[in-house]
């Protein structure tokens, strides 16, 4: 389905019922929880297989960004996260969508961060999964993850470095998902990498404008502390994207924010350790969701 929106289109799909009717006829309404891929670039679908077992306990909403999959191509200048956040509000708005849930993977959670901040009385609660507040290095006191350079061949470093040393095609983008999404993984689940990886589609052309004009400035620390919505924070152990440190500063920074850690998975929670994860919202949303 597509909404003509802020002068393109955006595609969104909806999976599971708003109203859950028991055998006795009682009716209660379950939470709705919007969900942001990330990239930023990518469409929805690689989360879908993650996501849809939570359909039986929230209405889920998956949007493609401007600029991506199924949605409209404006002109790439009017990609910012700013803009996208609006999309999703307005998004909201004109499906009568009233305190939405807002997921967020990895530059998903940059949109969703963004959401909250700008317009707190939109947004019920924040999900966020293997996510950054900066991209910047993040360390703590615990011991980082092993990096791509200290798992892979050299010559699998050399492909994410060539990458995101601005080298981003359909083609370069096409070897990146063969060879480096399956290191995105912990070491126990990179066949579940490889298949995120093979699915979904790609618009290169919006990471490229993102990482080149954009993603200096994407700071989100000062704000932190100003998100006042119930927040469950969620990342891999094993994940050297985002890392388990940037995750812990965001909910130590965040009001009351919940941290989930998944021993051992990396970037993908949702594809690598499915039980954990969806039991992981479904406690979360159980809790807040009254």
């Amino acid at each position: 389905m597509r909404l003509s929106l802020n002068g393109t289109e955006i595609f969104f799909d909806v999976d599971g019922a708003k109203l859950a009717i028991d055998a006795g006829g009682s009716v209660r309404e379950r939470p709705t929880v919007v969900v942001l891929p990330g990239g930023p670039g990518f469409d929805h679908v690689y989360l879908r297989a993650g996501l849809s077992p939570l359909a039986a306990d929230a209405q889920l909403v998956f949007v493609d960004p401007r600029g991506c999959g199924r949605s409209g191509r404006p002109p790439l200048e009017t990609w910012t996260l700013d803009q996208v956040a609006a999309d999703v509000v307005g998004l909201c708005e004109r499906l009568g969508i009233e305190r939405p849930f807002v997921f967020g993977h990895s530059a998903g959670g940059f949109v969703a961060l963004t959401m909250a901040w700008k317009h707190p009385d939109l947004v019920r609660g924040l999900l966020l999964c293997d996510t950054v507040p900066a991209l910047r290095p993040h360390t703590d006191a615990h011991p980082p993850p092993a990096s791509l350079e200290q798992r892979a061949p050299a010559e699998v470093a050399a492909i994410k470095d060539r990458f995101f040393g601005g080298d981003m095609s359909d083609e370069s983008m096409a070897l990146f998902a063969s060879e480096v999404v399956p290191y995105y993984a912990g070491p126990a689940h990179m066949e579940a990498a490889r298949a995120v990886g093979a699915s979904g589609g790609m618009e290169v052309s919006v990471a490229k404008h993102f990482f080149g004009t954009q993603a200096r400035a994407y700071d989100m620390h000062p704000v932190l502390g100003d998100i006042r919505v119930p927040t469950l924070v969620m990342v891999g152990a094993h994940d050297w994207v985002c890392s388990p440190a940037a995750s812990r500063a965001i909910a130590a920074k965040i009001p009351g924010a919940e941290l989930v850690v998944f021993e051992t998975a990396g970037h993908f929670g949702f594809a690598e350790v499915p039980a954990e994860f969806q039991g992981a919202v479904r406690a979360f949303l159980a809790r807040v969701a009254v």
